[in-house]
Formats: structure tokens, C-alpha cells, sequence
């Protein structure tokens, strides 16, 4: 999967323009990254917060051959994709909580939030699945009841590395799950906006 990455300072949140963007016809693979969200957001409107440049915050445009009552499968596909990069980058053994959140030690460290536009026929035009991870969040600054890569390594750690290796990871699992052969993912940088 080529995925065109594009890099904003301040969103009020990855995935409004993101669906934005799908709306407008942009390719499967466009994958939108924040510094900051004003209004970062989770499940039935929770609100996801995340001190600027302390969290990675990105949503990714999908175009899959699926139905409507399939769409939930794609969470799932991406919080296998967050916890499998914990794992071998960092050995943080996470656990999936359904239906969206990655937890380790029992702590949230990173929600999904996947939404979708289906056609009169209820199949899939887009999808949009949005990921927030705390990455360098301190102690000081994160709730009670999460965690972040920093808090459980103890160590500074590159947020666009974990977001290459989250999306090579996602692009391999949504392959197999919309029955794409393998290819290698290509990543295409677009500076701050």
C-alpha cells in the first residue's frame, strides 16, 4: 500500500479532515498526522486529549471492498496493528478492550475511532480509521487510568518511526483481511501545513 502522508501543526481533529478529504475523492492510503488536536475525539463523542507533541495522532483513508457490517473489523485490525509494534519495538505485552482501546498494564495507551460512509447499497465507499498514542506523554500529564510508551520504557522514543511501523504493520493485516496480495508499504512525506 503507498501511503501519502500529510503533516499538520493543528487539527481540531486527524479525522474530520480526513473524512474531509475522502468525501473529495482522496486515495485509499492518505494517512493525515497531527501535532495537536483541539478536538481530538474518541467513541460517542469522548473527548481525546493529548499535549502537543507528546502523542501520535493520525488517521488513515481506507477504500476497502467491504460491507457495512464488516467496518468494525477494521478496529480491530488496527489495534492488533498498535499492539504488535508495542511488542517488538518497545516488549510491551498490550491487550486489546473492545471494541477500541489498546491497554497496557491494564492502563489506556491508545484509542481507535473508525468511521465510514456506506452507499444505498450498504457497501463501503470510505473508511477512516484514526488512531491517537501516547507516546511521550509524562506522568504530569496524563490521566489517571493511562499510560504512554515513554511512561512504561522510560526512554524518548521517534513518533514518526512508530507511525511507519504502525502502518507497515496495519497495511499487511488490512491485505489479508480484504484478500489483497502482500506488498511492501511506500511511505510519501508531505512537510507541516
Amino acid at each position: 500500500m503507498r501511503f501519502r502522508i500529510l503533516h499538520y501543526d493543528t487539527l481540531d481533529s486527524t479525522n474530520n479532515l480526513a473524512l474531509q478529504l475522502a468525501r473529495q475523492g482522496a486515495q485509499e492510503g492518505t494517512v493525515i498526522v497531527a501535532q495537536y488536536q483541539t478536538q481530538g475525539r474518541g467513541r460517542f463523542k469522548r473527548r481525546w486529549m493529548s499535549p502537543r507533541g507528546k502523542g501520535l495522532l493520525f488517521s488513515v483513508i481506507l477504500r476497502p471492498n467491504l460491507k457495512a457490517s464488516q467496518v468494525s473489523l477494521l478496529t480491530h485490525v488496527a489495534g492488533e496493528a498498535v499492539a504488535q509494534v508495542l511488542k517488538e519495538r518497545f516488549r510491551l505485552l498490550s491487550t486489546l478492550k473492545k471494541p477500541n482501546d489498546v491497554l497496557v498494564r491494564g492502563k489506556k495507551i491508545a484509542g481507535i475511532l473508525t468511521e465510514a460512509s456506506t452507499g444505498g447499497d450498504r457497501q463501503v465507499e470510505f473508511v477512516v480509521v484514526g488512531i491517537g498514542l501516547n507516546v511521550s506523554t509524562g506522568r504530569k500529564d496524563m490521566v489517571r487510568k493511562g499510560t504512554s510508551v515513554y511512561l512504561e520504557v522510560e526512554e524518548k522514543v521517534d513518533p514518526r518511526s512508530i507511525l511507519e511501523a504502525i502502518l507497515a504493520t496495519f497495511a499487511e493485516k488490512y491485505g489479508s483481511l480484504v484478500k489483497r496480495r502482500p506488498e511492501k508499504p511506500e511511505f510519501v512525506e508531505s512537510s507541516l501545513r
